[in-house]
C-alpha cells in the first residue's frame, strides 16, 4: 500500500488515533520518514485534516520520548507536557537502584553473618 494523503486519513479513521510510528507499521514498504512528511503536511493544510490528541512517552532505546499521537479531525491540539525535572529522573533512577543494593552484599563479610 503507498502513503498518501487519503491512506493515512483511512487508517486513523478505521483505526483511531495512534502515533507517526504506529501509523508507518501499516505502510512496510515506505520508511517512517515518508510517513511523518505526509502527517505533517495533514497537519499544517489551510483546513488541518489531523490534529494531536494526546502526548505519549516512548520508552525506546532506553529512554523515554515524547511523542504526539494523532486523530482525524480539526480539534484545537492537545498542550505539550512539561519536560521531566532532573528530580524526577533522579527519584525514578533511585527507586530503580535500590532493589538491586539492598540484595546485593557489599562485602564478604556479610555472608559470613548470614548463615
Amino acid at each position: 500500500m503507498k502513503v498518501s494523503h487519503a491512506a493515512v486519513l483511512d487508517v486513523l479513521a478505521t483505526v483511531g488515533p495512534l502515533t507517526s510510528r504506529e501509523i508507518a507499521e501499516f505502510f512496510p514498504s515506505v520508511s517512517h520518514e515518508n510517513v511523518s512528511a505526509v502527517v505533517s503536511t495533514l497537519r499544517r493544510l489551510a483546513t488541518p485534516r489531523i490534529y494531536i490528541c494526546a502526548w505519549t512517552r516512548d520508552n525506546g532505546h532506553g529512554k523515554a520520548y515524547l511523542r504526539a499521537v494523532y486523530a482525524v479531525g480539526n480539534l484545537p491540539e492537545a498542550r505539550k507536557p512539561r519536560p521531566v525535572s532532573n528530580r524526577q529522573r533522579c527519584a525514578k533512577w533511585r527507586a530503580k537502584q535500590r532493589p538491586a543494593a539492598m540484595s546485593a552484599p557489599n562485602s564478604v563479610f556479610t555472608w559470613a553473618g548470614q548463615r
